[in-house]
Protein backbone atom coordinates (compact mmCIF):
# COMPACT_ATOMS: atom_id res chain seq x y z
CA UNK A 1 0.00 0.00 0.00
CA UNK A 2 2.79 2.29 0.97
CA UNK A 3 4.71 1.34 -2.23
CA UNK A 4 1.63 2.17 -4.30
CA UNK A 5 0.99 5.23 -2.88
CA UNK A 6 4.54 6.49 -2.93
CA UNK A 7 4.70 5.73 -6.84
CA UNK A 8 1.47 7.65 -7.53
CA UNK A 9 2.79 10.75 -5.62
CA UNK A 10 5.93 9.95 -7.77
CA UNK A 11 4.10 10.32 -10.63
CA UNK A 12 1.98 13.24 -9.52
CA UNK A 13 4.87 15.31 -8.58
CA UNK A 14 6.78 14.62 -12.14
CA UNK A 15 3.83 15.57 -14.20
CA UNK A 16 3.67 18.64 -12.60
CA UNK A 17 7.52 19.53 -13.58
CA UNK A 18 6.91 20.57 -16.89
CA UNK A 19 3.89 23.03 -15.89
CA UNK A 20 6.08 25.33 -13.57
CA UNK A 21 5.66 28.67 -15.45
CA UNK A 22 2.03 27.79 -17.34
CA UNK A 23 -1.71 26.32 -16.95
CA UNK A 24 -2.76 23.04 -16.83
CA UNK A 25 -4.10 21.52 -19.87
CA UNK A 26 -7.82 19.90 -19.29
CA UNK A 27 -5.82 16.50 -19.99
CA UNK A 28 -3.36 17.25 -16.80
CA UNK A 29 -6.62 18.18 -14.96
CA UNK A 30 -8.15 15.71 -15.59
CA UNK A 31 -5.05 13.28 -14.52
CA UNK A 32 -4.19 15.24 -11.89
CA UNK A 33 -7.73 14.51 -10.52
CA UNK A 34 -7.31 10.53 -11.19
CA UNK A 35 -4.07 10.36 -9.20
CA UNK A 36 -5.54 12.08 -6.41
CA UNK A 37 -8.75 9.83 -6.00
CA UNK A 38 -6.37 6.79 -6.34
CA UNK A 39 -4.53 8.74 -3.14
CA UNK A 40 -7.44 8.90 -1.25
CA UNK A 41 -8.14 4.91 -2.14
CA UNK A 42 -5.22 4.08 -0.61
CA UNK A 43 -5.00 6.55 2.26
CA UNK A 44 -8.48 4.74 2.88
CA UNK A 45 -6.50 1.11 3.41
CA UNK A 46 -3.91 2.46 5.70
CA UNK A 47 -4.37 3.11 9.44
CA UNK A 48 -1.19 4.49 10.81
CA UNK A 49 0.81 7.03 8.87
CA UNK A 50 4.35 7.05 10.62
CA UNK A 51 6.45 10.59 10.64
CA UNK A 52 9.49 9.83 8.24
CA UNK A 53 7.87 6.43 6.88
CA UNK A 54 7.99 6.10 2.86
CA UNK A 55 4.06 7.10 3.15
CA UNK A 56 4.79 10.09 4.96
CA UNK A 57 7.28 10.93 2.16
CA UNK A 58 5.21 10.47 -0.30
CA UNK A 59 3.17 12.44 0.70
CA UNK A 60 5.18 15.54 1.60
CA UNK A 61 5.59 15.01 -1.97
CA UNK A 62 2.37 15.12 -2.95
CA UNK A 63 1.76 18.58 -0.95
CA UNK A 64 4.88 20.17 -3.04
CA UNK A 65 3.23 19.71 -6.13
CA UNK A 66 -0.19 20.92 -4.84
CA UNK A 67 1.89 23.90 -3.68
CA UNK A 68 3.28 24.24 -7.47
CA UNK A 69 -0.31 23.84 -8.44
CA UNK A 70 -1.27 27.07 -6.33
CA UNK A 71 1.57 28.68 -7.68
CA UNK A 72 0.68 28.27 -11.31
CA UNK A 73 -3.37 28.29 -11.27
CA UNK A 74 -3.75 31.28 -8.61
CA UNK A 75 -6.84 30.30 -7.43
CA UNK A 76 -8.08 31.21 -4.11
CA UNK A 77 -10.23 28.26 -3.17
CA UNK A 78 -7.59 26.05 -4.44
CA UNK A 79 -4.89 27.37 -3.01
CA UNK A 80 -7.34 27.41 0.69
CA UNK A 81 -7.55 23.90 0.28
CA UNK A 82 -3.99 23.26 -0.31
CA UNK A 83 -3.33 25.57 2.78
CA UNK A 84 -5.64 23.54 4.91
CA UNK A 85 -3.83 20.05 3.70
CA UNK A 86 -0.48 21.29 4.65
CA UNK A 87 -1.54 22.72 8.07
CA UNK A 88 -3.41 19.15 8.58
CA UNK A 89 -0.30 17.19 7.26
CA UNK A 90 2.33 19.59 9.86
CA UNK A 91 -0.13 18.80 12.94
CA UNK A 92 -0.50 14.82 11.68
CA UNK A 93 -4.60 15.30 12.20
CA UNK A 94 -5.43 12.69 9.80
CA UNK A 95 -9.16 13.68 9.71
CA UNK A 96 -8.11 17.34 8.71
CA UNK A 97 -6.09 16.19 6.44
CA UNK A 98 -8.97 13.57 4.75
CA UNK A 99 -11.07 16.52 4.54
CA UNK A 100 -8.79 19.19 3.12
CA UNK A 101 -7.78 16.22 0.39
CA UNK A 102 -11.39 16.03 -0.30
CA UNK A 103 -11.32 19.78 -0.76
CA UNK A 104 -8.66 20.05 -3.19
CA UNK A 105 -10.89 17.46 -5.47
CA UNK A 106 -13.26 19.32 -5.44
CA UNK A 107 -11.61 22.53 -6.16
CA UNK A 108 -9.45 20.78 -8.89
CA UNK A 109 -13.26 19.70 -10.39
CA UNK A 110 -14.05 23.02 -10.36
CA UNK A 111 -11.19 24.24 -12.24
CA UNK A 112 -11.93 21.63 -14.75
CA UNK A 113 -15.70 22.60 -15.39
CA UNK A 114 -14.55 26.33 -15.63
CA UNK A 115 -11.71 25.93 -18.27
CA UNK A 116 -12.83 22.51 -19.73
CA UNK A 117 -16.45 22.09 -19.98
Amino acid sequence: MKKLIGIVATLFVLSFSSHASEKFSCEDLTELANDLDSIIIALDKVQTITEGDELDKALGDLLDALDLLTKVEKEFKLDQAVDRLFKAYNKMDRDKFDLALDSVVINLDRLYRRDCK
